[in-house]
């Protein structure tokens, strides 16, 4: 199995917590601008997404045969992950999708309860008619509990938006009866074909490998979602703007961004900026010492970007860049000394002793 070293894991992780602390930065500064944004976080997806990878992965993934006690946990932890909570979280928090009119006499293409329902069945393997009677009483009481909190008789997007925690419950609970009423082999056999399926695909190289566009459209949903939270944070605490765009901030960002190769800046206008946010007697002490300045920013970006953001969140980053000049200072003392010798009369034997001494070999 082609295995992706846990440093390489740690770094990625680093830079997703610095994309974020970057996009965090301009939104609070006003920056509408997005595309970029989708780029690098594309940029990090891309090098875990490569076929010779993603096949490898796929393989070590199958097994021939699981034992009662391997599918039994694999049910469990299926079942784990529906639940409302989780489902509202990571499926009913995505940006709305506007709804369209449907031009008259045309019939939507509706999507029905029992057509998801049949849908399974087939995918499972499972007679029809009997997985029907075992299921349909935990759909109808869900349907029921839907109904009279919502007062509506349909599930459409709009609805389960207006409606986001009903319909969390109501969809972690037709997920779950749809799993607890599957048997656990028909459910392993379905894992595994689906994880067959996956590996027998011819996957075609370069750009046209069709990962590339939904990685793409991926990206621009978490980035467009993202921004979206993150806007409405900073409309709930309209101080946490004035306090991320701050000189000490400012700098890291030109700093990290450019360590990333996502920018052309320099540690020049990262220093400039942090120079003329100083105080004056600071500024007089590191004058002509960019060095100081220079390792004061190496010292706090080593803790990371975004723990950066959480110190310039609570009011502590400035306090840190302070600290760090200061003791970097310490190690920085001009020593002015001189030589004074007591006057004496040195004879012209002394003296040539005083040079044989100095210059032997």
């Amino acid at each position: 199995m082609m295995k992706i070293h846990k440093d390489k894991v740690r770094t990625m992780r680093r830079k997703a917590q610095s994309w974020l602390a970057i996009l965090i930065y301009h939104r609070a500064i006003g920056n509408n601008h997005l595309k970029v944004f989708i780029q690098r976080l594309k940029s990090l997806c891309e090098p875990v997404l490569k076929s010779e990878i993603l096949q490898e992965t796929i393989k070590s993934c199958i097994q021939k045969t699981l034992d009662e006690k391997e599918a039994t946990d694999v049910k469990k932890r299926i079942m784990s992950r529906l639940t409302p909570n989780k489902f509202e979280r990571r499926m009913l928090s995505l940006p709305q999708i506007p709804s369209e009119t449907t031009p008259v006499g045309v019939k939507p293409n509706l999507f029905t309860l029992g057509r998801l329902v049949g849908v399974w069945t087939v995918l499972t393997d499972q007679p029809s008619e009997e997985f029907m009677v075992r299921v349909y009483p935990a759909i109808d009481r869900l349907y029921r509990e839907w109904y009279e909190t919502t007062g509506c008789c349909g599930l459409s997007d709009e609805d389960c938006h207006n409606h986001s925690k009903e319909s969390a419950q109501f969809w972690s609970g037709f997920c779950r009866a749809l799993i607890r009423a599957t048997p656990q082999e028909n459910l392993s056999r379905f894992i595994q074909s689906g994880i067959q399926t996956l590996s027998n695909m011819h996957q075609p190289t370069g750009t046209d490998w069709p990962i590339n566009e939904l990685l793409s459209q991926a990206c621009n949903l978490i980035v467009q979602d993202t921004a979206q939270q993150i806007d409405s944070a900073l409309k709930a605490n309209p101080g946490a703007r004035d306090m991320i765009n701050i000189p000490e901030f400012e700098a890291l960002v030109l700093r990290e961004e450019s360590k990333l190769g996502w920018t052309n800046n320099t540690d020049k206008e990262a220093l400039k900026i942090l120079r003329e946010s100083l105080s004056p007697e600071l500024a007089e002490a590191v004058n002509g010492k960019d060095e100081i300045v220079k390792s004061s920013v190496e010292a706090v970006g080593r803790r990371g970007l975004f723990n950066n953001l959480l110190a310039a969140l609570d009011g502590q980053l400035k306090s840190k860049f302070i600290e760090s000049i200061i003791h970097f200072l310490k190690y920085i003392v001009r020593v002015e000394s001189s030589w004074e010798f007591d006057t004496s009369n040195l004879i012209e034997k002394n003296a040539r002793s005083v040079q044989k001494w100095l210059f032997r070999r």
